[in-house]
C-alpha cells in the first residue's frame, strides 16, 4: 500500500468496514512515526538499532558505561583501604581531587569507548547466537536475547584479556572484569529499549544521559554513606603496618622478581649486603628504626642498614602483616614512585 492506496482509503472513510482512524494507522505505518518500532527511515531504524550498533544502543551503553565508572571508582577505593599504599600518602586524595575535576569531560568519552570495544560487540555476538538459533529455542524471546548478549561479553572480556595477557598481565581477572563492565550497560540498553517500545518511539538522547547521570550519583552517594558505616562499625578498617621486634626480622631476604639476595640480618645486629645486586655490599650492621615518614604518609618502622666502607645508610621500610613481612624502598618520581619489595625466605 502507498500513499495513494491511503488517501483514497481515507476519503471512503467508513464505507468498505474501513474507517477514517484505520486509514490514519495505515499512513502512519508507512511513514514510521515510531507506532510499529521504526523511526521513519525506510523501516530500517529499529532493525538496526536492534543488531547492537545504532545510534540508541551507543547512546543508552555509553550513558551506562559512564554512569557506573565513578560506583567502581569508589567501590575499589573502599576496598583497598586495608591495603598497604606503600608509603604512597596523600596519592589517593589527590587522584580523587583530579577525577571529580575531569570527570565530566572524561567519563562520556569513556563510555563511547567502552561501548565500541566491550558492549556493542557482545550484544552483536548475542544477535549472530540468536539468529543461529532460530526457533528452536523455548521461552520468552526478550529474557533470551537478553541472556545471550550478557553470554557475549564473556568471550569478548576474553579477547581483550587475551591482548593485555601478551603485555604480562592476568588472564582471568581481566577477562572477569571485562565481562563484569559489560552487564550493565547490556541491562540499560534492554531497559530502554523497552521504555521506547511502551512509549511508541525512541527516547531522547538528552533522557538517557540525564537519568544515568542521576544513577551516578545516588549510587556514589550510596557507596561514601556504607564506607563510612562500615569504618565506624569496623566492618573495613584502614592498613596499619606490622610493628615486628627485631627477631623476627632476622633472616635472609630477597627480591620479588628473581628471588635474589639482597642481604642478610643476623639477630646479633650484623648485616651481610650482597655484593653482586648492591653498588656496595659487604659486612655492616643493621638497627630498626623508630620510623621513618614518607611522602606525607603515617611513620612506619623502618630497617636501617649502616656498611661502613658504603657511606649511605640503606632504609628499608617494613610492610605486609604479621604473618608475611615485607621490606620495601621508594624511589624515583613520588608521584609515580619505583617499589622495591623484598620477602624473606
Amino acid at each position: 500500500m502507498n500513499w495513494g492506496n491511503a488517501s483514497r482509503t481515507a476519503s471512503r472513510g467508513a464505507v468498505g468496514g474501513i474507517s477514517w482512524g484505520a486509514a490514519r494507522d495505515t499512513a502512519a505505518g508507512i511513514a514510521g512515526d515510531g507506532r510499529d518500532g521504526r523511526d521513519g527511515r525506510d523501516g530500517r531504524g529499529d532493525r538496526d538499532d536492534r543488531d547492537g550498533w545504532g545510534g540508541d544502543s551507543m547512546t543508552a551503553a555509553a550513558a551506562a558505561c559512564a554512569a557506573q565508572l565513578p560506583v567502581a571508582g569508589l567501590l575499589a577505593y573502599v576496598l583497598s583501604l586495608d591495603n598497604d599504599d606503600y608509603g604512597a600518602g596523600g596519592g589517593p586524595y589527590i587522584g580523587l581531587a583530579c577525577a571529580i575535576v575531569f570527570a565530566p569531560l572524561l567519563l562520556p568519552l569513556a563510555g563511547v569507548v567502552h561501548s565500541a570495544l566491550q558492549t556493542l560487540p557482545a550484544m552483536s555476538l548475542g544477535r549472530l547466537a540468536e539468529r543461529w538459533r532460530g526457533q528452536r529455542g523455548r521461552g520468552p524471546r526478550r529474557a533470551w536475547s537478553l541472556g545471550l548478549a550478557l553470554a557475549g561479553l564473556l568471550p569478548v572480556g576474553a579477547a581483550w584479556a587475551a591482548f593485555f595477557a601478551l603485555m604480562g598481565g592476568p588472564f582471568v581477572p581481566l577477562a572477569l572484569g571485562a565481562a563484569a563492565s559489560g552487564v550493565v550497560p547490556v541491562l540499560a540498553v534492554a531497559y530502554w529499549r523497552r521504555q521506547g517500545e511502551r512509549l511508541g518511539r525512541p527516547p531522547r538522547r538528552r533522557r538517557i544521559w540525564f537519568r544515568s547521570a542521576i544513577a551516578s550519583v545516588v549510587g556514589s552517594v550510596a557507596v561514601v554513606a556504607l564506607a563510612v558505616l562500615a569504618t565506624e562499625t569496623g566492618l573495613i578498617e584502614e592498613y596499619e603496618p606490622p610493628q615486628p621486634s627485631p627477631r623476627q626480622l632476622t633472616g635472609v631476604w630477597r627480591d620479588d622478581d628473581g628471588g635474589e639476595v639482597a642481604f642478610t640480618l643476623e639477630e646479633d645486629g650484623r648485616a651481610v649486603v650482597a655484593r653482586a645486586r648492591a653498588e656496595c655490599g659487604g659486612a655492616g650492621t643493621w638497627t630498626l628504626d623508630a620510623a621513618e615518614p614518607v611522602n606525607g604518609a603515617a611513620s612506619r618502622p623502618t630497617v636501617v642498614i649502616d656498611v661502613k666502607k658504603c657511606g649511605d645508610l640503606q632504609s628499608w621500610m617494613i610492610g605486609g602483616t604479621e604473618g608475611d613481612l615485607e621490606l620495601f624502598a621508594v624511589s624515583g618520581d613520588m608521584d609515580s614512585p619505583d617499589i622495591e619489595k623484598l620477602h624473606r625466605g
